[in-house]
C-alpha cells in the first residue's frame, strides 16, 4: 500500500507534489512534442506547473522535519527570565497596594 512507501507525515503534500510534477511534465510534453500551433504556451504552462509544484515539495519537506522536544525550549532562557521579571513586577505591584479607605 501507499503508506508503506515511506513518504513521511505529510502525505497529502507530497502526493500533491508529485501529481503537480508528472501534470508539469506532462503538459511541457505535449507543448514540445505535440505539433501544435499554440506549444509555447504549454510549454510555459508546465514549466510554470512544475515550478509551483516546489510549494508542495517545501511543505512536505518542513512538515517532515524532527526536532526533538529539548531543542524547543529555550536554549537562551529568555522565556523564562521573562517569566521570572513579569512574577517580580506583579508581587511589587501587590505590595505596593495600599487599602482602600472612605473618603467622606
Amino acid at each position: 500500500p501507499l503508506c508503506s512507501l515511506g513518504v513521511g507525515r505529510c502525505k497529502c503534500s507530497f502526493w500533491f507534489a508529485v501529481a503537480h510534477d508528472i501534470l508539469g511534465i506532462f503538459i511541457m510534453l505535449v507543448g514540445v512534442f505535440g505539433g501544435l500551433v499554440i506549444h509555447d504556451l504549454f510549454i510555459y504552462a508546465g514549466a510554470i506547473i512544475i515550478f509551483l509544484s516546489l510549494i508542495w515539495w517545501v511543505f512536505w519537506y518542513s512538515g517532515n522535519i524532527d526536532v526533538p522536544p529539548e531543542e524547543l525550549e529555550d536554549d537562551v532562557g529568555l522565556i523564562k527570565l521573562k517569566n521570572h521579571r513579569l512574577r517580580q513586577v506583579a508581587r511589587h505591584i501587590v505590595n505596593m497596594k495600599e487599602p482602600i479607605t472612605d473618603c467622606k
